[in-house]
């Protein structure tokens, strides 16, 4: 029973370990300088689970990242459990309450639009055709993420690349089934965060939510 225990609260730092990297500028850092503190099986655990990626650096550092496979986890397990007693939460919770704040004054959004959103995505400007429950459009989109990513599933694919694989299907129509594939969880949307990777390109394939552009298709299984 105390192992069952046991194992629970180290999930929990686990998590926590997580949301204190994404906190972090660039979602990275020093090890010695997370808290709480990951050791060496926090460490190895998560870099396990393809959640983190970790190298040496200056003076022989350890220096840990989040990967992009860590970013989907954490959109898809915001509430994940957490620790009760950790002293470090507080400290993690100021650092996204000031990341929130940049956020919303950069999107001009509200506090209300984050914690009162819409139920169901719909691309800015666009509705989704109606009678898009096209299973063949989402096997094609399906088709040919993996076609582009080489047969494996758990990486990003550009959906510049996307649109160019399937420029014989009407746009709204790929849209549609893409926003449908979000909302039945089959596939995830992401913003490229480096702005400096964003060509003209992906900027003209990008779909909206609201504000926000997304460039990459996320299919986990």
């Amino acid at each position: 029973m105390a192992k069952r225990g046991k194992r629970k609260s180290t999930l929990e730092k686990r998590t926590l370990i997580l949301w204190a990297l994404l906190a972090r500028e660039n979602a990275a850092g020093f090890q010695n300088e997370i808290k709480p503190k990951p050791d060496k099986d926090d460490r190895i655990a998560l870099e396990s689970d393809g959640l983190i990626k970790s190298d040496r650096r200056k003076n022989q550092r350890i220096w840990i990242e989040v990967t992009e496979r860590g970013w989907d986890w954490a959109g898809r397990n915001l509430s994940a459990a957490l620790p009760t007693q950790s002293p470090a939460g507080s400290q993690i919770l100021q650092a996204w309450l000031i990341k929130l704040k940049k956020y919303m004054e950069i999107e001009n959004y509200a506090l209300v639009d984050i914690l009162n959103p819409r139920e169901t995505l719909k691309p800015v400007g666009e509705t989704v055709p109606a009678g898009l429950d096209q299973v063949p459009v989402r096997k094609r989109i399906r088709d040919a993420y993996l076609t582009i990513s080489g047969g494996r599933l758990n990486t990003r694919v550009l959906l510049r690349e996307l649109r160019e694989k399937l420029r014989d299907i009407e746009r709204s129509a790929l849209d549609g089934a893409l926003v449908q594939m979000q909302n039945n969880q089959e596939a995830s949307l992401y913003q490229l965060d480096n702005r400096l990777e964003v060509t003209d390109a992906d900027r003209s394939a990008a779909l909206y939510f609201g504000n926000e552009p997304r460039h990459i298709l996320w299919i986990e299984r």
